[in-house]
C-alpha cells in the first residue's frame, strides 16, 4: 500500500514537471537539490574560510613578529580588530569562526607575553641576588682625602688614581667611601666614625702626619686598618701601614752609597721641622755605626734669606780650601819656584741636602757660590729631586740621589694624563698601588686579615719593588740616580728581590 502511493506521488510530479515552463523547472530543482546545494556551498565555504586564515594568520604573525618589541599587546589586539573588519566574511558560520581564531590566537600571544614578562622578572631578580651577593664579597674601602680646601688639589689627583686603579681591575672587588678631611684633624676623626660605622675595615689616607696622628687611638680600638700616604714611620702601630717612602730609609741608602765611593765625612742642610728632626736621627745614627764623621748640620726655613745665611754657614772654611787649591794648582802649572802652598783639610766630603724645587736650587746655588764645589764635594738628596726644574741649576750637575724604581711607570702615566689632563704625582702612583695590592685578594671574606698581605717575597708597582712588614713599614727597593747633562741618569739599579723579612 505505501509502496503504491509514493509511486503515484511520483508519477504525478514527474507529469507536473513536464508541462511546467522551463522556469518554474529550475525552481523545483532548486527545492530539490537545496539540500545538496547547501551542503557544497558550506564545504565551498569552508575551503575558501581556511585559504583566507592561513593567510590571515601568516600574515598575523609575521606582524606580530615585527611588533613584539615596539608595541603592548592591547596595541596589537587593536590592529588585529581593525584587520578582522577589513576581511571579508563568507556566512555567520564563518564570521564566528573567525571571531573564535582570533580570539585565540590573542590569548596566545596574551600567554607569550605573560611568560615573557616573568621571564624579564626572574632575570632581574637575579640579578638583584647576584649584585647583592657580589656586594657582599667586595671589600669596603674608605678614602680619606683633602679634596677641598688648601691640598684639595692634590688630593683630588690621588683619588683620580686609585679610580682609575678600581677600573682597570678585570674583576672589581672594592666599593669605594669617600671622606673629605680638608686636611683637618677634627674632619679626619669625624670621617673616620663614620666609615667605621659603616663596616668599612680598610682605609686609603690621611695624607698628612697630623691628620693620622688624630686617629691613631681610635684605629687601634676599632680594628681599622690604616694605608697613610705619609711618610713618617714614627706613627706606624696596630693597624697603621705606613705607605710614603720612608725617608730615613732613603737617607740611610745615600749615606751609604757615599761612604761606599770613600766619602768619610759628610755637612747637612735640613729643614727646620719635624721632618728636619727625623732627618737629623737618621744621619746622626747612620755615621755612628759606619764610623762617619758629621762636620756640620744647619737648619733652614722656608724664606730665601734664611737659605742663604744657612748655605753661609755650612760652607764656612771652604774659601781657605778653595785658596789652596788654587796655589796647588798655580804650582802644578808653573816651572819656576813659588810660595809653598799651605796644607787646608776640605772641610767634607759629602754635603747632603734635604730639599726640593725652589727651596733645592737656592740652597745649591748658594753653596757653589760660597765655594762649595760640586766637582770637589758630592751632593746628595733623595726622591724629592726627582724633579725636571732642577735640571738646569748648574750646582747640581754631577749630584745622586735614591729614589724608587719606575718599571710600569711611563705606561700608567701616560693612560693617567690622557684622561685627566694632568702628570701623575707619585704620591697619586703609591695610592694607585694600595688599590692594586687589595685587588690582589681573590677570594674575599668579610672579616679578612689584612696580614694575609704581608710575605717576604713582596709586590711589584708604579713604584718599584715594595712589601709589608708586621711592624707597619712598608719596605722598598731603591735605585740611584745622577743628575748628568741636565739629565737623570740611573746610577745603580734597584735589587730584584728582597733579602729577609
Amino acid at each position: 500500500m505505501f509502496s503504491f502511493v509514493k509511486i503515484f506521488f511520483i508519477l504525478i510530479i514527474f507529469l507536473f514537471m513536464s508541462a511546467c515552463h522551463e522556469k518554474d523547472y529550475n525552481i523545483i530543482k532548486d527545492f530539490i537539490m537545496k539540500d545538496q546545494q547547501t551542503e557544497n556551498l558550506k564545504k565551498l565555504d569552508t575551503l575558501e574560510e581556511k585559504k583566507a586564515n592561513k593567510v590571515n594568520i601568516e600574515k598575523q604573525n609575521k606582524q606580530a613578529d615585527n611588533s613584539e618589541k615596539k608595541y603592548k599587546i592591547a596595541d596589537s589586539l587593536e590592529t588585529k580588530k581593525r584587520e578582522k573588519k577589513k576581511t571579508p566574511r563568507v556566512d555567520e558560520g564563518a564570521e564566528e569562526k573567525e571571531f573564535k581564531f582570533d580570539k585565540n590566537t590573542s590569548r596566545v600571544l596574551e600567554i607569550l607575553e605573560s611568560q615573557k614578562e616573568k621571564k624579564l622578572e626572574t632575570q632581574r631578580q637575579t640579578n638583584k641576588i647576584e649584585e647583592d651577593a657580589n656586594l657582599n664579597d667586595k671589600i669596603k674601602v674608605g678614602v680619606m682625602l683633602p679634596l677641598s680646601g688648601e691640598h684639595g688639589e692634590i688630593g683630588i689627583l690621588i683619588l683620580n688614581a686609585i679610580e682609575m686603579a678600581i677600573f682597570q681591575k678585570k674583576e672589581n672587588n672594592i666599593e669605594l667611601h669617600i671622606k673629605d678631611t680638608e686636611a683637618k684633624s677634627d674632619k679626619t676623626e669625624k670621617g673616620l666614625s663614620e666609615l667605621i660605622d659603616k663596616g668599612v675595615k680598610v682605609i686609603i689616607g690621611p695624607l698628612f702626619s697630623k691628620s693620622l696622628a688624630a686617629i691613631q687611638s681610635k684605629v687601634t680600638n676599632n680594628n681599622v686598618n690604616i694605608f697613610a700616604l705619609t711618610n713618617n714611620i714614627n706613627l706606624r702601630n696596630k693597624g697603621i701601614w705606613i705607605f710614603g717612602v720612608d725617608p730615613q730609609a732613603q737617607t740611610e741608602e745615600v749615606l751609604r752609597h757615599a761612604l761606599e765611593t770613600g766619602s768619610k765625612s759628610i755637612a747637612a742642610l735640613l729643614p727646620q721641622n719635624a721632618y728636619g728632626l727625623l732627618l737629623f736621627d737618621t744621619i746622626t745614627s747612620f755615621t755612628k755605626e759606619n764610623l762617619m764623621k758629621i762636620e756640620k748640620i744647619e737648619f733652614y726655613n722656608f724664606s730665601v734669606e734664611s737659605q742663604r745665611e744657612t748655605a753661609q754657614k755650612v760652607s764656612k772654611g771652604f774659601e781657605e780650601y778653595k785658596l789652596y787649591l788654587d796655589k796647588v794648582r798655580e804650582q802644578e802649572n808653573e816651572e819656576t819656584e813659588s810660595d809653598v802652598a799651605v796644607f787646608t783639610e776640605k772641610p767634607f766630603d759629602s754635603i747632603f741636602i734635604a730639599a726640593a724645587g725652589q727651596n733645592l736650587r737656592v740652597l745649591s746655588s748658594q753653596l757653589q757660590y760660597n765655594n762649595v764645589d760640586p766637582t770637589i764635594v758630592q751632593y746628595l738628596g733623595i726622591s724629592s729631586w726627582e724633579d725636571s726644574s732642577i735640571l738646569s741649576e748648574p750646582a747640581l750637575e754631577g749630584g745622586v740621589f735614591v729614589t724608587t724604581s719606575e718599571m710600569y711607570q711611563e705606561k700608567i702615566k701616560l693612560i693617567y694624563k690622557n684622561s685627566f689632563s694632568k702628570e701623575m704625582p707619585k704620591i697619586a702612583m703609591i695610592a694607585y698601588d694600595i688599590v692594586a695590592l687589595l685587588g690582589s685578594l681573590n677570594n674575599i671574606e668579610r672579616n679578612f686579615n689584612i696580614n694575609d698581605l704581608v710575605n717576604d717575597v713582596g709586590y711589584i708597582g708604579l713604584r718599584g719593588l715594595f712589601r709589608l712588614k708586621k711592624n707597619g713599614i712598608v719596605e722598598r727597593a731603591f735605585q740611584l740616580k745622577k743628575i748628568k747633562n741636565k739629565k737623570f741618569t740611573i746610577l745603580r739599579k734597584a735589587n730584584g728581590q728582597f733579602s729577609g723579612l
